[in-house]
């Protein structure tokens, strides 16, 4: 279809006025008419139309129909595509875009769900639909929106330090000032072209690299003040102080999992920078992105040994009763939202346990209200106390696949191992099993794994098991309760008992009298909620259990995460469509790529191919031969903790928490793409005064300017996903689709490329300086404009989409040949809709952990020092008004070391590593310090799913709906742009603060180091990164709860400067045009990084991130830390009065239809009144 043409609107519309004898000049004359009869007599208006009484249609006798055909064809085309909405929510839903004259004016989703095929000829189900949301519903407005940057530029410091040559800023700390490292925010930017952007991308990275190897580059770490433990894994390379990443790889091969790619060809940098040979030669370090983000749940690795367990989404309907916790997943799981309607259609029961009352539990059968801080963990350990002492349990379940009959010692509170019982005992040989076959186990990992132990009823002895021993294998004779003394092969006499009976007598302190104290739980809820379990099970229907990832945010979420399996492992709901533990995101969210034994090297064909030797061959099968992985993994929670690890000077000496495996180096290059990285710091304030000094280069690639262009040194623009030259593939975590787009959308809007297109042309000037031809050999397809060389070998070797006649095949995939629908296809997996640990439960495969079995307790060194051994509720090491992260509990078998901190102790990273157990009786009893200092409300900064990660933050339409403050006029200068920001509190809390719905609140926080350390009155940052907002009243929080939500794009030194002597006062930075959400601060002005020592571990056995193998300890967004917690304690005072330019009240507080201000008539209507049945 083809745009409307204006001669032949004005053509049809003189015809029309020669058929009516009705034209212009008529009409004016009746209009003048008209207007002077109003004139003379303003009640006979009406009567002055009488001239067209009597024509039978009006419409024909309009003067001018053009605007009928403009309006008739605003929706007229000339092509569509499809393409991936694919930001950081898991979503991908696929688009199709209508373009007209080039520009794509809408989008909607392609209704294609039940044209998604495998190689076997299953289908996936229309109950897909609806998909999409207001993210791809506006795409548009952020691909033609005024933020996008219009090609690449570079700090103007930066630069001229790099045609300085690169001095070393360690050795004259006076440069960083010189070039302005310790003002980022107030340079300027120096616009160049893609060749010389490279040329000074490439010139930096063998920069960093010489500069921070070998001896020198050891004595500059050191003098720049890095603790020595972080050179654990540097290895005298520069290239190892570089961290590059990207957020939600999964969503884009080519260009996010091609970031790693890059982080693979430091290893080239280095052989040029310090001569290293390919044996020894170090790339940088890969930086989690779903850890960062504080999406992964903690605790998951440490029940069943995965990253976490996630259903495709539309396995929730199948649910009969499910338990949603600290999970608004109406709100913010956007397209798949329906699933939960899809429950109670079915005749489904609802579940909610939150603080607030939010949009889940309007549609839930029952709703328990807890205390904020993650108090509902000792909810859950009352209703697991409720179904042990009912008996309600599946003793099958139970015994063939939970750790409940293993045995633990008391004394040492480590699992009794056979060879201590047993004389000359020796691990079973597993090598023709499931743990080497399937799993890849190796004979280092089993013979470190070793075996465990039970107390057989039959025989009456202690026997031992192995990590197959489980399912169909499982001994069903063992114990669950009792008390065994046992004679060790030394002739100690030792007490031991089941893990089962453990948990017995360790949750007495968890009655419901006590944990309605604790929580504000009321007992006949949660009893309800233990026998509702236990009789939907019995009934023979599953029951699932959703905690949000929003619970995986909080500093004791790992105990929270273990919490949630207990009621579930007791009643045998796991392995079957419906039932399970979930969380936000994740199973197989590093494995949806992933590789095996028997597929090949998954993703890894891409990311790890050897950069010394590129496979120029494009008809060549990729095998591990072809690849060389030289990086390591690096948590970005270090960085964003101040770059340092969690290493503590105690009473009782120097301690290190952090893990060798977890071991960060210090950070002098950064480079991310697909994610606002710094905008997402938990700290960030601390890091922009304290942190960016030191790091000799940042780079930004992203679609618009952001936060983090404002504080980078090189920005470099990429496509979006609609403009993206080339093919790109990617997956979802919570549905099943195989998606591939690319090469047939719109033009790039401005000078942008393709992500690894930018990753490509660093490889070309890397090879111009260097002449060595293997830099841009490495992205030989990419420049060729080949990326499909590289997808097909992806889909070659990975494990969800090569089958048993071998992989799919990107040329039929694109020809819609797996099912109907072009582009499209299915993951592999054994059930539509996934279920996780089906084979586990069918088919007797041992679970991802030590034992094989899921676990309740946790025999870790580490678990037993810090007092979690046992799932027990711990307080906040900050938000709570009692002792901060005391453990709740009386229990004989938790012995927590406290490393002689005393209990008022205000040093955060020494209440973090405190572990001090008290029964509810003492802790209750104890005040938090900030409590009494006035920090008296709770402050949860939950993210926000109109913005995602902060992508649409400042796109106007979404801006608009994601707050109460929304005004497009802006009559109000005070607002930062077309809304503000806002905290939301309960109206009797803000009434007592003397505070009107819609003031301006600064909000505060800890003061010894919010917004960041050292900072003074005077200091005009400080004035520029203190929070303020607007007070928005809900009746659904409780009193001492507040909430900001997460995801601004936050104020900084420039935006503050705009929005003081702008005539307008928009929060626009001058020079870059970036626009913040607030016109002071941000959320993160209250919150600040944590380092959680239970994610730090190197004893957790569990699966490898991205590959069907084992792994001690670290593993990337999977075993590490996260970086939260997102709660805090808070002080808020009043800044400016609501009303318009700070006069009065804010207006709709006044109207009686606003929470906290309800007139008699808006109670009424609240009430129903005005609702009359019969």
């Amino acid at each position: 279809m083809t745009k409307s043409n204006p001669k032949e609107n004005l053509a049809e519309d003189t015809s029309i006025q020669n058929q009516t004898g009705f034209n212009r000049r008529r009409f004016l004359q009746l209009l003048t008419v008209s207007t002077t009869a109003a004139v003379v007599n303003p009640l006979n208006v009406l009567g002055a139309q009488d001239v067209i009484v009597d024509v039978e249609n009006p419409l024909k006798h309009y003067p001018n129909r053009g605007w009928e055909k403009d309006y008739l064809d605003q929706y007229h085309y000339d092509r569509t595509f499809t393409w991936i909405c694919a930001p950081n929510d898991t979503h991908m839903c696929r688009m199709r875009a209508f373009v007209r004259n080039g520009i794509m004016i809408r989008s909607e989703q392609n209704y294609d769900h039940d044209r998604c095929g495998d190689l076997y000829g299953n289908k996936t189900s229309k109950s897909w639909n609806p998909r999409g949301c207001l993210k791809g519903f506006t795409f548009q407005r952020r691909v033609y929106g005024p933020y996008r940057l219009g090609g690449p530029v570079i700090r103007k410091g930066w630069k001229e330090w790099a045609d300085a040559g690169f001095p070393s800023l360690s050795d004259n700390p006076n440069l960083r000032t010189q070039y302005k490292f310790d003002d980022r925010g107030n340079d300027a930017f120096v616009r160049v072209s893609w060749e010389k952007a490279s040329d000074y991308c490439a010139q930096g990275l063998l920069a960093v690299g010489r500069t921070y190897s070998g001896s020198e580059g050891k004595r500059r770490l050191m003098t720049d003040g890095y603790e020595e433990e972080m050179l654990e894994h540097w290895h005298g390379a520069g290239t190892r102080t570089m961290k590059i990443g990207s957020s939600l790889p999964l969503h884009g091969v080519m260009g996010k999992f091609g970031l790693f790619r890059y982080a693979n060809m430091m290893a080239l940098v280095d052989h040029h920078a310090r001569g290293a040979k390919p044996d020894e030669a170090q790339g940088a370090r890969e930086w989690t992105e779903y850890t960062w983000r504080g999406d992964q749940a903690p605790g998951q690795p440490f029940v069943h040994g995965l990253q976490t367990s996630d259903i495709d989404m539309s396995d929730l309907r199948f649910s009969k009763l499910t338990i949603q916790i600290g999970k608004n997943l109406v709100e913010n799981k956007m397209p798949e939202s329906h699933w939960l309607n899809e429950i109670i259609e079915r005749g489904g029961k609802i579940v909610t346990i939150t603080p607030d009352y939010n949009a889940p539990s309007a549609k839930a059968d029952y709703w328990i209200g807890t205390r904020p801080g993650l108090s509902d963990t000792a909810v859950l350990l009352a209703v697991t106390k409720i179904l042990m002492d009912n008996n309600w349990i599946d003793r099958t379940f139970v015994k063939q696949f939970t750790d409940f009959p293993l045995l633990v010692r008391t004394d040492t509170l480590r699992r009794l191992r056979p060879e201590e019982v047993i004389q000359g005992y020796q691990n079973k040989d597993l090598r023709n099993g499931p743990s080497y076959k399937i799993q890849a186990l190796t004979d280092e990992q089993r013979e470190r794994i070793g075996d465990f132990t039970l107390w057989d009823e039959k025989v009456g002895k202690v026997v031992a098991v192995n990590r197959e021993d489980v399912g169909e294998k499982a001994n069903m004779n063992a114990a669950l309760v009792g008390i065994f003394k046992v004679q060790t092969v030394n002739g100690q006499e030792v007490e031991v008992m089941p893990a089962y009976e453990m948990y017995k007598r360790h949750l007495e302190d968890y009655d419901l009298k006590t944990v309605e104290e604790i929580s504000g739980a009321k007992p006949e809820l949660v009893e309800r909620l233990a026998r509702d379990i236990w009789e939907t099970t019995q009934a023979g229907h599953p029951v699932s259990l959703h905690h949000g990832e929003g619970t995986n945010h909080y500093f004791h979420g790992t105990l929270h995460n273990r919490a949630c399996h207990l009621p579930l492992m007791l009643t045998g709901n796991f392995g079957k469509h419906g039932a399970g533990v979930f969380t936000w995101a994740g199973n197989y969210k590093g494995g949806l790529f992933q590789a095996s034994s028997w597929t090949g090297p998954g993703v890894g064909s891409y990311t790890h191919e050897d950069p010394f030797n590129p496979v120029l061959d494009e008809n060549v099968r990729i095998d591990h031969h072809h690849l060389k992985n030289y990086t390591y993994g690096d948590d970005v929670a270090f960085w964003g903790h101040g770059d340092r690890p969690l290493i503590v000077e105690t009473p009782e000496g120097r301690k290190v928490f952090t893990g060798k495996s977890h071991m960060p180096t210090p950070t002098k290059l950064m480079w991310y793409n697909n994610a606002n990285l710094i905008n997402q710091a938990k700290w960030v304030y601390n890091l922009i005064a304290n942190v960016f000094p030191k790091i000799d280069m940042i780079v930004d690639q992203q679609v618009e300017w952001t936060a983090s262009a404002e504080y980078s040194d090189i920005v470099l623009p990429a496509n979006s996903w609609a403009e993206f030259q080339d093919l790109e593939i990617g997956g979802s975590c919570s549905n099943p689709f195989i998606q591939v787009w690319g090469g047939t959308g719109i033009k790039p809007v401005h000078d942008s490329k393709d992500d690894a297109e930018i990753f490509a042309g660093v490889g070309r000037a890397l090879t111009k300086i260097t002449n060595d031809q293997r830099f841009a050999d490495y992205w030989k397809y990419i420049t060729e404009m080949k990326a499909g060389v590289y997808i097909q070998r992806v889909l070659d070797n990975c494990t969800t989409t090569r089958g048993d006649n071998g992989a799919y095949q990107l040329d039929k995939m694109l020809r819609g040949e797996y099912g109907g629908e072009p582009g499209a296809a299915l993951m592999l997996f054994r059930t539509y809709p996934r279920v996780p640990f089906y084979e586990q439960v069918k088919d007797s495969i041992p679970f991802y952990t030590d034992h094989g079995r899921m676990s309740a307790y946790c025999d870790l060194p580490e678990a037993i020092d810090y007092g979690e051994n046992l799932i027990v509720h711990r307080e906040g090491p900050e938000a709570t008004p009692y002792l901060p992260n005391v453990i709740v509990s009386s229990s004989l078998y938790l012995r927590p070391k406290d490393y002689g901190i005393s209990l008022d102790e205000m040093d955060p990273d020494l209440r973090t590593i405190r572990n001090v157990k008290m029964p509810w009786s003492a802790v209750k009893k104890t005040v938090n310090p900030l409590w009494e200092q006035g920090f008296r409300f709770f402050c949860s900064t939950p993210k926000s799913r109109h913005t995602t990660h902060s992508s649409w933050s400042t796109v106007d339409w979404n801006w608009i709906w994601s707050t109460s403050f929304s005004d497009p006029y802006r009559h109000d200068k005070r607002s930062p742009g077309v809304s503000d920001r806002q905290i939301q509190m309960n109206p009797l809390a803000a009434k007592d603060q003397d505070l009107n719905e819609g003031d301006y609140v600064y909000v505060d926080a800890n003061p010894a180091d919010r917004p960041f350390v050292g900072w003074q009155d005077d200091d005009s940052r400080y004035k520029a990164f203190r929070c303020m907002v607007r007070v928005k009243f809900n009746w659904s929080l409780p009193y001492g709860m507040t909430i900001m939500k997460h995801t601004g794009w936050i104020g900084t030194e420039r935006t503050v400067k705009a929005h003081e002597s702008r005539t307008d006062g928009r929060a626009l930075a001058q020079g870059t045009g970036y626009q913040s959400n607030y016109r002071y601060g941000s959320h993160q002005s209250i919150t600040r990084s944590w380092l959680m020592p239970m994610h730090q571990t190197d004893t957790l056995f569990h699966k490898q991130t991205g590959a069907v193998k084992f792994v001690f300890g670290f593993a990337v967004d999977n075993h590490g830390v996260n970086t939260v917690p997102k709660e805090t304690l808070i002080r808020i005072t009043k800044a400016e009065a609501g009303g318009l330019n700070g006069v009065g009240v804010w207006k709709p507080a006044t109207t009686g239809h606003s929470p906290g201000t309800e007139s008699e008539e808006m109670r009424k209507y609240l009430a129903g009144g005005f609702t009359q049945i019969g």
